[in-house]
């Protein structure tokens, strides 16, 4: 299968060859602004694509995403070598407001990263050695993991928006994509915090004549980095959309989940929000480069996608994999997946035959809410429970199971080793991209808006008394 070129060059420039002088700046008489040619922070925003005169050309753009190894894990996150393997270390997160790394051959903890002020719904690795989480404390955060037994080390603070981050991903040119409660999907630099592209398309425009965007529908909570400048999106609008992240346009806008439909059952007929659509919840590759990806639904449903074209969404094949809403999918080897339900089961499933194969279904003391592959014969499952259950499902046995955090696990991340497949002198890019169309103040907004909440949200706690 082979991908089609999705260049199309950078975006309209909003910042010119020359910083421009800010109102605060303008009226102060204590202020000299610097000369052009001495302006180093503005030289190097060029540099990155964020300012000057001319937008990049396709080629300048492709140019930008390379590395010295053309199948690189930061630009092909998609491709199998960086899907399939044994885990050295697998990352999990709670609503107990922690972050923990385990071992995979003792499953004793190897690091707790503490920080987050609330629930913290999804890790992601980031550059091998670092994790990448968002939190509804408003913020995204990098860590990096180090040695068993010491804490984590917490790198940056992203303050994002005053409302709950859902999900997050890495993006190639040192930057993320964030989305949750305030139905937006984010770029933000890596290097600066800022914000580059808002994205609002779940909150402005949808199906049925934005019927959902009326009835407040649009948060995001799924987004996945697909290849090189592809990103897709999943919401409660019911719908997934392919993202262009250099200049913030949607390419593809699909529903894929269409509702429970005639099992909805009496007192949900004719209720448009239940009867024919549904919240889109999770996303996984699959090991095909991006170009084919499933997401799982509330509509008790699984769809395989296809990207044709480079940037169009196709529905490869859709199927009720479970009598409950399906919380969370994941990879779990060649071609297979596993999906976790309210029916308080975990199903494996060899998705690419007709039509799909169970090979194994597990129930579960209650709702898992998130499974990954440790080898081909055993999965990891992050429990609603609070509990990591190590499943042989091929014997159809259980490797261990034990408490792990304090609350509810919202989410397990594979961390894949260094194999000779993988290694190379340089896997990522070096020059951040600073591609956006939001500027100063206009790019730090946001942040403000979250940090002020939050002081409001601690200066209620530390002043609390009963009325």
């Amino acid at each position: 299968m082979e991908a089609e070129n999705t260049f199309q060059g950078g975006p309209v420039l909003v910042n010119g060859i020359q910083r421009t002088l800010q109102d605060e700046d303008r009226f102060n008489p204590r202020f000299k602004p610097l000369l052009p040619e001495e302006d180093e922070a503005w030289k190097e925003l060029i540099k990155c694509g964020g300012a000057g005169e001319v937008a990049d050309t396709a080629e300048q753009q492709a140019k930008r995403y390379e590395t010295a190894n053309e199948r690189s894990p930061e630009t092909h996150p998609g491709l199998e070598e960086f899907c399939y393997g044994t885990p050295d270390v697998v990352i999990t997160c709670s609503m107990d407001y922690l972050i923990k790394t385990w071992d995979t051959k003792s499953y004793k903890v190897i690091q707790e990263f503490e920080g987050h002020l609330n629930f913290v719904n999804q890790v992601v690795t980031y550059r091998e050695d670092q994790i990448l989480s968002c939190s509804d404390d408003y913020t995204c955060r990098l860590w990096k993991m180090g040695a068993r037994g010491t804490t984590g080390k917490l790198l940056f603070t992203y303050w994002i928006n005053m409302y709950p981050m859902k999900a997050v991903c890495a993006l190639p040119g040192q930057r993320a994509a964030v989305g949750g409660l305030d139905k937006t999907v984010r770029i933000f630099s890596l290097v600066t915090g800022c914000t580059l592209f808002r994205m609002m398309g779940h909150k402005e425009v949808g199906p049925d004549k934005n019927f959902f965007q009326l009835e407040g529908c649009g948060s995001i909570f799924s987004v996945l980095h697909l290849r090189q400048n592809i990103l897709a999106s999943g919401s409660d609008d019911s719908t997934v959309r392919l993202w262009d992240i250099d200049t913030g346009k949607c390419l593809s806008v699909k529903i894929g989940h269409q509702g429970y439909r005639e099992d909805v059952g009496e007192p949900g007929v004719g209720w448009t929000l239940s009867e024919r659509f549904a919240t889109v919840t999770k996303m996984c590759h699959l090991g095909k480069d991006g170009l084919q990806f499933a997401s799982c639904s509330y509509d008790r449903t699984v769809v395989i996608w296809n990207v044709a074209a480079g940037s169009q969404l196709e529905v490869l094949k859709k199927f009720k994999a479970h009598g409950n809403g399906i919380v969370s999918i994941g990879y779990a080897g060649k071609n297979t997946i596993a999906t976790c339900s309210g029916d308080k089961t975990v199903k494996i499933w060899k998705w690419d035959e007709e039509p799909p194969l169970l090979l194994c279904e597990l129930k579960t003391r209650g709702i898992a809410s998130d499974v990954c592959m440790i080898d081909d014969d055993t999965v990891f499952i992050a429990g609603g429970d609070a509990t990591i259950r190590i499943y042989n499902w091929k014997e159809e046995r259980d490797v261990t199971q034990f408490y792990a955090h304090d609350m509810t696990l919202q989410c397990c991340v594979p961390v894949l080793p260094v194999l000779p497949a993988r290694a190379h002198p340089n896997q990522w890019t070096e020059v951040p991209i600073m591609y956006q169309n939001v500027t100063y103040p206009e790019n730090e907004e946001d942040s403000r808006a979250a940090l002020e909440q939050m002081r409001k949200v601690l200066y209620n706690a530390l002043n609390y008394s009963e009325v």
